[in-house]
Parts: C-alpha cells; structure tokens; sequence
C-alpha cells in the first residue's frame, strides 16, 4: 500500500514528539588539543573548553528534521525551541563528560501550514514557496 504525502507527514508528525538525539560533552586542555591537533595546534587560537559529538540515528533524522520544518517559530528571534537535558557522567577511560540529551521542547508548536513544510518555513521566514519542478 502506497501512502500519500499528507499521510506521511501526518504519521512523521505524530513521531516528533517520540524524538530523541544524544551526544556528550567533553572537557577539552591546552593538552588535550595538543594531542589531537597536533602540528596543526595554534597556542594563540582561542580553542573550545568542551567538545563533543550529538548522534542523530538515521531513523530519527527525518523526525528531527520535519520537526524543525513544522515547528512555529517562537520569540523576538524566530526560534524553533529544542529542549537539551544534562549528565554529570564518567566514561570508563575516568574521563567526566556531560551527556547530553535533545528532544522536542514543551513550547513547540506545529505551524498552522504544517501540511506543507516549504510553506511552513516559507511563513516563518517571511518567504515565497516555490511549487515548480528545477528547469534542468
């Protein structure tokens, strides 16, 4: 059975709220940087003092992404809020990190157009919708 694209949209929807992305923070030395950089390291850069990674799983990327395509921008700035939790934590090298957590954040709300994402996004920016197939 083949679905229709309001059907899709309505059941990627209705898992944005089912999300979650992770990632860790890690604290980051001179040293450290040294280490991973190393002929490349530049005393004089201003390096960041936590460096980390946020794992998005292949099959919540487009969850993610229709939730931020959908989302009704909120504030003086426009933004489409994504809540972030922490944890203290200790990696099994003994290394504390800050394990970090991304899910839909409690002021989200879906976009009057959320049928259709370009409009959407096209309301919140402010834009035009271009509906017509690349000429090449």
């Amino acid at each position: 059975m083949l679905l229709g694209m309001d059907a899709i949209s309505s059941v990627l929807l209705s898992l944005m709220a089912d999300f979650a992305v992770n990632g860790a923070l890690f604290s980051q030395s001179a040293e450290d940087m040294k280490k991973r950089m190393k002929d490349r390291y530049d005393p004089s850069k201003n390096y960041p003092q936590y460096d980390g990674v946020m794992n998005i799983p292949a099959d919540v990327a487009y969850a993610l992404a229709e939730y931020i395509m959908q989302g009704k921008p909120i504030g003086d700035r426009n933004e489409i809020p994504l809540a972030i939790s922490g944890w203290k934590k200790t990696s099994s090298s003994g290394k504390t990190y800050l394990s970090l957590s991304f899910k839909p954040h409690y002021k989200y709300e879906k976009a009057e157009s959320a049928g259709n994402g370009a409009a959407a996004l096209a309301e919140a920016t402010g834009g035009d919708v271009v509906e017509d197939e690349f000429p090449f």
